[in-house]
């Protein structure tokens, strides 16, 4: 009995879910870069946010919004993009899409984001899933937060910030990249996230979570950037990517909310950060979990 227990646990200590390399959609519509990469002092007055955003709206549920290079052209400046449910933001090879460094583009209140302060969490995300299943974002190109960037306005980055807030014990508010909550069967794939100013991806309440072939490459001298952190949620494999990072390369999260269960990371390649973490909070209970190769 006690041999059978022993070879069934296994089994069960990860996604319950059978996953495989995913597939690019095709689009639906193909958007040409129109700024240099990098970006130019007076291109941050171009935004892309309104064009992109569009065209996701217009999307048709499983396919792709397509963002390309076009000849010199490599670049899109966005501030806060939400998916939709069952489309894709596909970002090509050789393409880049650049986050604002303009702190009122993120603002949750007046004035909220880009400060140092006791409630922090005003900002909102570059780019947010909320109740959006089968939505993705995919691609061979670069998503760049900016974090060591100066914001405009002001003399100092994202990350100067997250070190003020840590000297004065205060908190900083700063924008993560991708901010995914009850967005069940989610996937990035092959995406390549770089220097966000605080946590690159956060899943959370959602069931069904594939994070395969990321690339994410941000300095430790990124306060809290953390790389892939999944909590109050149920299946979830991060396999085959590559992480390194200023905080936990991968953080399992299990607060009050709920339970964080049936867990698979899988050959990975951690490079410097704080390693493959559970926790801080694991109140609400961490199970399930298979870290492997």
């Amino acid at each position: 009995g006690a041999l059978v227990a022993l070879a069934f646990f296994p089994a069960r200590a990860q996604d319950s879910r059978t996953v495989t390399e995913p597939l690019v959609p095709r689009s639906c519509t193909m958007l040409a870069a129109q700024l240099p990469a990098p970006l130019a002092e007076p291109d941050e007055g171009k935004p892309d946010t309104r064009r992109i955003q569009d065209a996701l709206d217009h999307c048709a549920a499983g396919e792709a919004v397509e963002l390309k290079a076009s000849g010199k052209a490599r670049a899109f400046l966005s501030g806060p993009l939400q998916l939709r449910a069952g489309v894709t933001l596909r970002v090509d090879a050789d393409t880049i899409l650049y986050a604002s460094r303009n702190p009122r583009d993120y603002d949750v209140s007046a004035g909220s984001c880009g400060v140092v302060n006791q409630p922090g969490h005003g900002c909102k995300p570059l780019i947010s899933g909320d109740h959006v299943a089968h939505a993705a974002v995919m691609g061979d190109g670069l998503i760049d937060g900016r974090g060591p960037s100066s914001l405009i306005g002001q003399t100092v980055s994202w990350w100067d910030l997250a070190q003020e807030a840590k000297a004065k014990n205060l908190n900083q508010s700063c924008p993560r990249i991708l901010v995914l909550s009850h967005a069940d069967d989610f996937i990035l794939y092959r995406i390549t996230l770089k220097n966000s100013p605080n946590f690159h991806v956060s899943y959370s309440n959602g069931n069904g979570f594939t994070a395969w072939g990321v690339i994410i490459d941000t300095p430790k001298a990124g306060r809290n950037t953390d790389g892939i952190d999944p909590g109050n949620c149920t299946n979830v494999t991060i396999t085959h990517c590559y992480i390194r990072a200023g905080d936990d390369n991968v953080a399992i999260k299990a607060g009050t909310p709920g339970p964080t269960t049936h867990i698979t990371v899988s050959h990975n390649h951690f490079y410097y950060g704080h390693g493959m973490s559970i926790g801080s909070e694991t109140d609400g209970g961490a199970s399930a979990i298979r870290v492997t190769d």
